[in-house]
């Protein structure tokens, strides 16, 4: 049974047969004044779907890790022709030979028949991980079940700088002009421009990397590649290569000759320097959101889409009185962006100690359902993939330390959010002047900004109000350092939990008050309500289509 089978039996149509898409909801859309509204997202390759407007979400099968078969050795003999064809590409007979090329018959599906095919052979010393097959029309295939690495990894061992290539051709086009440090992405930027399971697969082969130089293609994607990579290595450390009018390296050898492909790699640019913009090097992204503006992500909770939607390079603060559901709502959150888009994410919570039960709680909104061990072992490997717990010992409890965690993540396993909390249990001995809270909440800012991750910063109020039995709602201006929390923030999110106001649950209800919002394409000022569903896993629900409310005595369910 394939995906598209089980998508259908779960009355998910779709037109397509990969990607990411949207279509209607099988379980709201009929029930909404707005019944075109495409609220389901759709991630046909992993499996994800998740309902933007009721919090229906899921994965028709939990990936587990991957156990990689070990190709078979092939042919390693140089014929006329595989001679013949490089030659074209002026890539050179010992170039050929110090990359091992073979040639094979194989089966090629594009064309659903077999092809003579060049074989590109992708070593880890000495043993053969995985091969690229591609026919004289440039159609390929990559061993299936195998390991995706870098080609040419031996290349890069041991040594502090090197180059990466977008294709194997570019990696001996490189070779030709004496660069032996060359490696290349195994699909180019087509796929895996997030993802990257290849750096994760070989990120020790780059820990210790002083300079790395980008030559990825001269195109949209290409460039998307770069930023990517860049974001995960740190701008600091990298330079890019810029060829111009042509798209790739090997274009360049063939149009230019080797001492103008030498030229333009030798003069690789560099990255904006912090604090420092440079319009030559921003261009194509002033062009890119000129055409479709800031790049923003559903966060999945019922009703948010019109009020809040999150971006790259910011930061929000989540506040709220206690056991009004913050971490649990961002739990919530989390388990979204993951399922929807693929997201890693990154938490600094001990007041969610022991991890074991804050995990459980995660496994339970990602099957929605209170999880038993098979359950459990059932999303383990997903999990073990997208989410990760700083652990940082008390006395070392510094904001400074926190962030160099996340920042060794981000170049680890290219984590997108990041979670502190709370803000309250960092070590604030340091606090001397006014200005303290300004320059931490600055810190914040710059590590988004330099990452490209977002980041929720959860923060309690100093001081809670209460009028008439009940709990006044907080501000931002509430939390301690006042200003500075609303002045600095990007966003500003209440949690407000309406104790006694029952829903068809078994849970109280959740308003959930957007009070800022910087950039207007993210969403705008106002509230959304929400509550939790206990009997599934705790996932919040939109309560519109929940019997009328009912003030009733508080039962002390716990967040």
């Amino acid at each position: 049974m394939n995906h598209i089978t089980e998508f259908q039996n779960l009355g998910i149509i779709l037109k397509r047969q990969h990607g990411n898409v949207k279509t209607k909801c099988p379980k709201c859309s009929h029930t909404r004044k707005n019944k075109r509204d495409l609220c389901l997202s759709v991630n046909i390759d992993d499996g994800l779907y998740n309902c933007h407007n009721c919090g229906w979400n899921g994965n028709i099968k939990f990936k587990k890790k991957k156990e990689f078969i070990i190709p078979e050795k092939i042919n390693l003999n140089i014929t006329d022709r595989i001679r013949k064809w490089f030659k074209k590409r002026a890539i050179s007979e010992s170039t050929i030979s110090h990359y091992k090329i073979g040639e094979s018959f194989e089966y090629i599906p594009q064309v659903q028949a077999k092809r003579k095919c060049i074989n590109f052979n992708y070593y880890r010393d000495e043993d053969i991980i995985n091969i690229k097959f591609r026919d004289s029309q440039k159609n390929f295939k990559l061993v299936s079940g195998a390991e995706l690495i870098f080609y040419g990894l031996n290349n890069i061992k041991n040594i502090d700088r090197c180059y990466i290539v977008e294709g194997e051709i570019d990696c001996m086009s490189l070779h030709e002009i004496g660069l032996s440090n060359v490696c290349s992405v195994p699909n180019g930027a087509s796929k895996g421009n997030q993802r990257l399971e290849y750096l994760d697969n070989c990120w020790e082969y780059f820990k210790n990397k002083k300079q790395i130089i980008l030559c990825t293609d001269n195109d949209d994607a290409g460039m998307q590649l770069r930023n990517e990579l860049a974001r995960r290595f740190g701008n600091y450390k990298c330079k890019y290569v810029d060829f111009g009018e042509f798209k790739d390296a090997n274009e360049v050898l063939v149009s230019k000759g080797k001492d103008y492909l030498k030229e333009l790699v030798q003069n690789g640019k560099h990255f904006p320097l912090e604090g420092v913009i440079n319009i030559d090097n921003i261009w194509q992204n002033v062009l890119n959101f000129n055409e479709k503006g800031i790049k923003n992500y559903d966060i999945g909770l019922p009703g948010s889409s019109e009020y809040f939607k999150l971006s790259m390079g910011e930061w929000s603060v989540v506040s709220g009185i206690p056991n009004s559901g913050k971490s649990d709502i961002l739990d919530q959150v989390l388990c979204n962006l993951s399922m929807t888009y693929g997201f890693r994410c990154a938490m600094f919570s001990p007041e969610s100690f022991p991890y074991e039960g804050h995990i459980k709680r995660i496994a339970n909104k990602l099957k929605q359902k209170n999880c038993d061990n098979d359950d459990l072992n059932d999303v383990k490997d997903f999990i073990e993939e997208h989410f990760y717990w700083i652990k940082i010992d008390l006395e070392n409890l510094t904001l400074k330390s926190i962030l160099q965690a996340f920042r060794e993540l981000v170049f680890q396993k290219g984590i997108n959010v990041c979670v502190i909390d709370p803000y309250n249990m960092l070590d604030h001995s340091a606090q001397r002047d006014f200005t303290y809270v300004g320059k931490l909440l600055s810190q914040i800012t710059q590590f988004c900004q330099q990452t490209k991750t977002h980041l929720f910063l959860v923060a309690h109020p100093r001081k809670i109000e209460s009028e008439g039995g009940q709990y006044k709602k907080p501000t931002l201006y509430d939390i301690s350092g006042s200003a500075d929390f609303f002045n600095k923030a990007y966003n500003g999110i209440i949690a407000y939990r309406c104790i006694g106001h029952k829903t068809t649950y078994g849970s109280d209800s959740v308003k959930i008050f957007i009070e800022k919002v910087k950039r207007k394409e993210n969403g705008q000022l106002g509230c959304f309500e929400i509550a939790p569903d206990f009997k599934n896993g705790g996932v919040y629900k939109d309560i519109t289509n929940s019997k009328k409310l009912e003030i009733i005595k508080d039962n002390d369910i716990p967040f």
